[in-house]
Formats: structure tokens, sequence, C-alpha cells
């Protein structure tokens, strides 16, 4: 079936060609944005050794990237309707490349940490663009199958983190060692802008809306008070001055909808686009992204834990060994794009389910496993995830935005972006709950489980039955307090005890090189045996999240059935004979 558009007359043309640079130029941005979410995560040891960086001022260069990301979205969205969505796709993508030029120079931590806060604010800015230009900028089925390599990109980027890192990190190219995971942007922003300023067409919305500043303000206080606690909550121990911010926040946000309530009925334009949020079928998708990724990201931050803190995977390992998901991704997105747009609902219901399939399978995996984990072991699992994934998020993005009409994608595109946002923050500080919590409750019993391999073999070594079981009490109370520790590669004290009690025992220095390592291996044993049986409960959460998607996805409206093309082609393509979004001489978008 052609895409059409409508005009004013009624007649219908076919849409223009795709234009494949430009679909090329705006998910690459979306690529890069997202990739810069989690590959820092794996540079935390170079970046702490190189600039003699305190572990908060780590927290702050790996969280404070996503917490300017996510509040500036909502603001970000209503800018771009206002004065552009090309021009704000533009400033942002100079501004993040600047930014990300400045974290790879940095001397110090200091500096690293506020280019990373002023990087996710040009992020946040430009993000909110993408889906908008998307709306805008193509139609019909053509429109639908770019959904589907947005989806693509969204779960490339979502799982490429670790392993682009590790790589870019192993190649060390001019002994740049961790710089070159943020100048790596730099080249890539530079071509995206080049082509951006070539081939993307400024569009804003038919009505040009002043800014609610007053309204941004508030939602950026409370977004931030939300957020804040959520990334950083477990490393700090749960204070209380971070449980008030968090329950704070609530009274924040919720005069910020009595502030834009106010701000409506005065006549006043509103950040948030009130109609959308009286239609079933938005408010209903933005609940069903919300709870959709308190499952996504959660899954891969548990399972780099298992990996890299589990089973000793190195991060391009581990990077590697979470690819099947980026390729079934990538493959389904691609599949779901060429099918008929008005089957979105189904392929939705079809990714939900296959995605609680998939970690169905990784249990039984798990279950079954005895010994060390092998990598492979875990492609069919995690490649029907990415299946599930593909299928799931471009049909979702197309059948919530298939109501929203041009003057409103701005603002839509912006909430639809931060309840991702929102989702893959409350669902980490959820899953670190669970996971965690799992850890400490197994402990105890990884640890007893592996005490006869540690009996058997001091009783080799002709040690004392008193000292056996002194040693015995020792190693389990160090597993416990090792699976309850923040920092996995720091030690807790009571197993620095142990090396000490053996350094400075009446032993010959062969028998304490023996008693060491034997202490190390079995300490190893306990730790993947408690990993793996905590994943495998916590996996019980992704279920149960993919579970409730599904049962949102049957709530939601199917795809409109009248035939008629969707509001944003009339609004947008009515009387713009050159091309969608195109603007008067005087700057003024036609409508």
């Amino acid at each position: 079936m052609d895409a059409v558009a409508a005009y004013p007359s009624g007649e219908y043309r076919a849409a223009p060609p795709i234009d494949y640079v430009l679909v090329v130029v705006i998910l690459s941005a979306t690529f890069m944005q997202l990739l810069d979410v989690s590959i820092v995560n794996v540079a935390v040891p170079s970046i702490q050794s190189s600039l003699s960086a305190s572990f908060g001022a780590i927290e702050l260069v790996v969280a404070g990237y996503q917490l300017t990301f996510a509040t500036t979205l909502i603001a970000a969205s209503r800018l771009g309707d206002g004065y552009g969505r090309r021009r704000l796709f533009m400033i942002g993508m100079v501004g993040f490349t600047l930014a990300s030029a400045a974290c790879g120079a940095s001397p110090n931590s200091t500096i690293l940490v506020v280019a990373r806060l002023v990087q996710g604010l040009f992020s946040g800015l430009m993000f909110p663009q993408v889906l908008s230009i998307i709306q805008v900028s193509f139609f019909g089925d053509t429109r639908a199958r770019i959904y589907g390599v947005y989806g693509a990109t969204i779960g490339l980027a979502t799982v490429a983190g670790p392993l682009v890192g590790g790589l870019l990190i192993k190649a060390n190219i001019g002994q740049l060692d961790w710089r070159l995971i943020f100048f790596v942007n730099v080249p890539i922003g530079i071509l995206a802008f080049v082509g951006a300023s070539r081939r993307l067409v400024e569009s804003r919305s038919p009505s040009r809306a002043a800014i609610d500043l007053p309204g941004a303000a508030i939602a950026t206080l409370g977004l931030s008070m939300l957020i804040f606690p959520l990334l950083e909550g477990r490393q700090f121990g749960w204070p209380l001055w971070l449980k008030a911010m968090g329950a704070l926040s609530a009274l924040v946000l919720v005069g910020f909808a009595v502030e834009q309530r106010k701000a409506a009925r005065r006549g006043v334009d509103t950040l948030i686009n009130l109609d959308l949020m009286r239609s079933r079928a938005f408010v209903g998708g933005l609940a069903l992204f919300l709870v959709f990724f308190l499952g996504v990201a959660p899954f891969f931050f548990a399972l780099s834990i298992f990996l890299q803190e589990g089973n000793g995977f190195t991060p391009m390992v581990a990077g590697l060994t979470s690819s099947p998901f980026a390729l079934g991704a990538a493959v389904a997105s691609y599949g779901a794009s060429k099918f008929n747009p008005r089957r979105s609902k189904t392929f939705m219901l079809a990714g939900s389910f296959v995605l609680a399939v998939s970690m169905g399978m990784l249990i039984l995996l798990l279950r079954n496993l005895s010994g060390q984990l092998s990598g492979y072991r875990l492609i069919p699992a995690l490649l029907l995830a990415g299946i599930g994934l593909g299928l799931f998020v471009g049909p979702a993005s197309s059948l919530v935005m298939v109501r929203v009409t041009a003057s409103e994608a701005g603002s839509a595109s912006g909430l639809i972006t931060t309840f991702q946002q929102l989702g893959g923050a409350f669902g980490i500080a959820l899953i670190s709950l669970v996971f965690f919590s799992f850890l400490g409750f197994n402990a105890n019993w990884s640890a007893r489980a592996q005490l006869p391999a540690v009996t058997t073999e001091l009783r080799a070594l002709s040690i004392p039955g008193s000292f056996i079981a002194e040693g015995e009490n020792a190693f389990v109370t160090c597993i416990h307090d090792r699976a309850r520790s923040k920092d996995f590669n720091s030690l807790p004290q009571s197993c620095l005890i142990i090396g000490g009690a053996i350094e400075q025992a009446p032993i010959s220095k062969t028998l304490k090189a023996k008693l060491i390592a034997l202490f190390i291996s079995n300490g190893n044993g306990a730790a993947t045996r408690d990993f793996l049986v905590s994943l495998r409960e916590t996996l019980g959460y992704e279920i149960a999240v993919f579970a409730i998607s599904f049962l949102i996805t049957l709530r939601l409206p199917s795809w409109p059935g009248d035939g008629s093309p969707e509001p944003a082609d009339q609004i947008q393509a009515a009387g713009a004979s050159d091309g969608p979004g195109q603007e008067n001489p005087d700057g003024k978008t036609r409508s």
C-alpha cells in the first residue's frame, strides 16, 4: 500500500520517497544518546585510576548524564514545537558533540562530572525531536517502517553500551584509553550535523505556543527529585534525606499538574498538551511504556552484574554474550516494519508474550546449570528476548502516535520518552532492591553448600579440627558480607581477617599460599552459586513486568479502522505541495 498525504481539496498524493540519509541522521542521534547511558559503566575503573576520582564523583559521572537527560525531555519537546524541531535537533547535536569532546579531554573528575551533566542536557534537547520528526516527515506505512527501525535502534543501543565501550577501551587507539568512549561521538556528531543541515526540513506546531517557563521549572524540579534518589539510593544506603526527596517529589509533581490545569483555564499555553491527557489511548500508551521499560534496562543491569561479578566475564565478553539480544531485536524490528501497521497491536502482544517466555527459558537454564556458565548457552533465550523487544517497541511507538496530530507531536514525543526514562530508572531501582536482596538472602545457603569442598581440602592439608570449624565459620561470614557489599571489587573486613590470620599463622609459606588459594577458589564458587540462584529468582520480576505489559496492551484501542489518513498527515501536509513540514519565507509553518 502506497503512503499518502491528504490535502485540503481532498486530493491524495503519493508520499515522497524515503530519504534514507535523513533516517540515518536522526537514528544515529538516537543510538548515540542511549548508548551513552551505559557505555561509561565499563570505563569506571580506568576513569577512577586515571583521574584519582572518588567513588562519589564516579557515581555522578554515571548517573549525572541520565539525570539531566531525563529531566529535560518534556520542556525540550515543547521548545521543538515552538521554535522548530530541526533547530532544536541541531542545537542539541552541537552541544552533545562539544560536551562529548569536553568529557574526553577532562583533566580531572570535577570537569568530567560537569561535562557529563551538560552532555545529558543537550541530549535531552535532541532526543524528543526524533519522534516528532518521524511523525511529521513520513506517512502511512512508511512511517510505521521507520518506527520499526527506531525500535531496533533502541534495542541495539540498550545492549551495545558495554560491548562498544569494552572494544574501544581494549583498542586503546592513540593511548586514549577511556577517553575514546567520549571522543568517538565527535566524528559521528559532526557527520550527523552536516547531514541534518542538508536533509532535515524545519517543522513546528502550526500554532506557535509560548514556552511555559513556570511549568518547565516545576516539572524539572519534580522529576529531578524523583529520579536522583532512584539512581543513587542504593549507593548512598537510602539515607533519610534521599527518602524525603523522593516522597516530596510526588507533591511537586502534583503541584505541576495543578499548575497546568490552572494555566489552561486562564488560556495560557501549557507545557503539556492537556488534550493529549484526555485521550484514553494516549494515556494508556504512556502507562504501557512506563511498565514495559520497567523490565528492559533493568534486565541488562542484572544480567551484566551476573556475568561480570558472578561469573568473572570481562566487559567485552559480557557484551558479546548479550549480543544475540541485539541481533534478535534488529531482525524482528525490521520484519515487523514490513507488515501493515494496523497489525501493531498483534505484534505488541506477541512481543510481550515472547519476552515473558524467554525469561522463563533463562530460569530453566539457570536451574539446570552446574558449574561455570558458558556464554553460548544463553544464546537461544537472549535471541528470543531480542525478538520480543523488536516485535514490541516499533509497533508500540506507531500505535501510540497514530492518533497524535502534528500540533501535538512534540508534546507527545516528550512525554513518551520521559515515561521510558522513568520506567528505566524505576526499574533499575526495583530490580536492584530485588536482586541484591536475594544475593544477601541466599549468601549463607550458597556458602554452606560450598563447605563440604572447603572441609575436604582443609583436611587434606592436615589442618587441625578446631581450626577447620573456625575456618568454616569465617568463610560463611565472608561470603555473607561480600554479598551485601555495595562494591564487589573491594573485600569486606571479614574476608580480609581470614587472609590476615593465615599470614600470621605459624606455618610454612607454601601452606599459607595453599590456604589462601583454597579460600579464594571456594569463595568464588560460593559467590557464583549465589549469583546464579539470585538471578534465577529475580527473573520472576521480569516475567511479571512483561505479563502486565501484555494485559495493558490488550486494553489499548486498536489501530483506527475507518480508512482515513492519520490526523498528523492531514494537519501537517495541508497546503504543503513541496513536502511535509515546510516553512513559509516568513519562518512560519504553513497550515
